[in-house]
């Protein structure tokens, strides 16, 4: 061990392998650091390519999209309004964490900087709070270690160290489930992939940040893990299937069983990282003994890369293939020799959800695709994508589940206003007699506040306005029964109406629910988070939109 010390109080600390100072083995740097009183961007530590620093955040015009967007700092500003931040760099890599977001923005904290051959990450007072992915390892020379300011009192850096925190335990999720994202500042909830196993369901989705933009842009995700037997107690898990080499990014799959064991399909994008042939590229999947702790199986199992593999009544296994793979579904008995069963489907898109109910057989695909089956029968898919009553309402690719009572769970994700990746969010489906569907809130997955309820006449047009603080255009929600039609929209004039899947403003038709006298249940919340309202309507017990504005919105007012 070489030790340096300073002037004012830090101590620096260098734990070496060997005598040589450029190392390219995983090493942590642990830094005790006072946050108090942090006015100006402020350096603090460096040694060979990292650098700590105190940087005030939305001030400099290069970073302003990270600020805003990549890092979401600017959501939690001081009570001054300035946002003070507490980051690291290390060649072109950046991981930080707003000082508003600590629940202690004053004091000695202690700071941890992890750099493993696949990750680049911070942690304050042992929490997890940013992380970003490395494409590739260099060489760094950890021989001049420097404390650039008093508010350092002590570091050392040490080589070989342990993996970063995370979720290392199972513990209870504190917030309601419906409209959940991730705890960190900057974590949101991508693909979602639900599966039932020994009376629970469990949910799993690609953990997101930087909206798609980590790794480079391939987006760096793997899958997270949170489960309930009741849909009213949720558990976060440990991590379900990390990224653990340089080349990975994983892609949407599905939960199904194998010889009793809980498995997770997978994509592995890797032409997104590297076009070497020598790296594995397709359809995989993870197995577990207890339905918690997974192992990576190794195997590729199909060129599809965003692989949808689904335990068939009878045995085997039926495989509905996406991106990278050619279109069909497929059947095999092990996992490894598909025959195609299907070729005739209406489309191909990414991430399906193949499930059966009363005797009919649905296909969602991607963010706006539906087709659908009387029988199951090969060939016999009809596609629904121009349905009035198509089953999107505002979320991006929704999978189906079974649940208990012949229940049908419908879950996805809501799409941020920057982009890819935002809320989790549970519907549920409703059945009639012709085969159509509808969909409805889940009565026992409650919305962080209680919704507020509006009662229309038979033929009546509802229509409720909601105010922006701030210059920005009202909200209207527009039931209208005639048209048997429904609508979110910006109060402007002539508004433009886009897909669902994009939350903003659009329409829903095929209203079965407004024939008579009816009810709407519109759930308004404000997530500082992400700074933006979630408006969540229920129309008649058997639809459902789901849209998001930035920003708050007060009141609300009948035309």
């Amino acid at each position: 061990m070489t030790c340096h010390t300073f002037t004012f109080l830090a101590l620096i600390c260098v734990t070496l392998a060997s005598s040589g100072a450029a190392v390219t083995a995983d090493f942590t740097i642990c830094c005790q650091v006072d946050f108090s009183d942090v006015t100006t961007d402020e350096p603090l530590y460096e040694t060979g390519p990292v650098r700590l620093a105190f940087r005030m955040a939305g001030r400099t015009k290069e970073l302003e999209q990270y600020d805003s967007r990549c890092g979401n700092y600017l959501n939690f500003p001081m009570p001054d309004g300035s946002c003070p931040v507490i980051e690291a760099t290390m060649h072109g890599l950046r991981v930080g964490i707003p000082l508003g977001f600590l629940k202690r923005q004053d004091g000695v904290h202690d700071v941890r900087l992890f750099c493993a051959k696949t990750h680049f990450t911070i942690e304050v007072e042992g929490h997890l709070d940013d992380d970003m992915f490395r494409v590739q390892t260099v060489d760094a020379d950890l021989s001049a270690p420097k404390a650039l300011s008093k508010r350092v009192k002590s570091a050392e850096v040490s080589v070989l160290a342990g993996a970063p925190s995370g979720v290392r335990f199972s513990r209870p999720v504190e917030i309601p489930i419906q409209y959940w994202t991730p705890p960190d500042h900057n974590a949101w909830v991508g693909d979602v992939s639900p599966g039932v196993h020994g009376g629970r369901l469990h949910v799993f989705y690609l953990f997101d940040r930087r909206h798609h933009a980590s790794k480079g842009g391939a987006g760096g995700h793997y899958y997270a893990h949170v489960s309930s037997d009741d849909l009213v107690h949720w558990t976060e898990h440990p991590v379900a299937v990390p990224i653990e080499r340089w080349w990975e990014t994983l892609g949407t799959g599905t939960p199904f069983v194998k010889d009793g064991r809980l498995c997770l399909s997978y994509g592995l994008h890797t032409k997104r990282i590297t076009k070497d042939p020598l790296y594995p590229i397709g359809g995989t999947y993870a197995e577990s003994e207890d339905g918690i702790h997974f192992v990576k199986s190794g195997k590729i199992v199909t060129e599809a890369q965003n692989p949808s593999i689904y335990n068939t009544p009878g045995g085997g296994f039926e495989l509905v293939t996406s991106y990278g793979g050619m279109k069909g579904i497929f059947w095999s008995n092990d996992l490894a020799d598909w025959k195609l069963s299907d070729d005739k489907l209406p489309f191909r898109g990414d991430c399906p959800s193949l499930f059966d109910w009363h005797g009919h057989r649905y296909l969602l695909q991607g963010f706006k695709n539906m087709a659908y089956s009387p029988d199951g029968a090969p060939g016999s898919f009809i596609d629904w994508a121009n349905e009035p009553d198509i089953a999107y309402d505002g979320l991006s690719v929704p999978m189906v589940v079974p649940w208990k009572g012949d229940r049908r769970l419908y879950i996805g994700w809501m799409r941020h206003l920057a982009g890819w990746g935002g809320w989790l969010v549970f519907r549920e489906l409703v059945f009639y007699p012709d085969g159509h569907l509808g969909l409805k809130w889940v009565p026992e997955v409650k919305p962080p506040v209680p919704p507020v309820i509006y009662r229309a006449q038979a033929g009546e047009r509802l229509v409720r306005k909601f105010v922006a603080e701030g210059n920005r255009p009202a909200f209207v929600l527009t039931v209208d029964p005639i048209k048997r039609e429904a609508s979110f929209a910006d109060d402007v004039p002539e508004p433009k109406f886009g897909l669902p899947h994009q939350a903003e403003n659009f329409k829903i038709g095929g209203l079965r629910c407004v024939s008579g006298a009816y009810e709407v249940k519109l759930v308004v919340w404000y997530d500082r988070k992400a700074n933006a309202t979630i408006f969540d309507a229920e129309i008649g017990g058997e639809r459902t939109m789901i849209c998001r504005r930035p920003g708050k919105f007060r009141g609300a007012g009948a035309e």
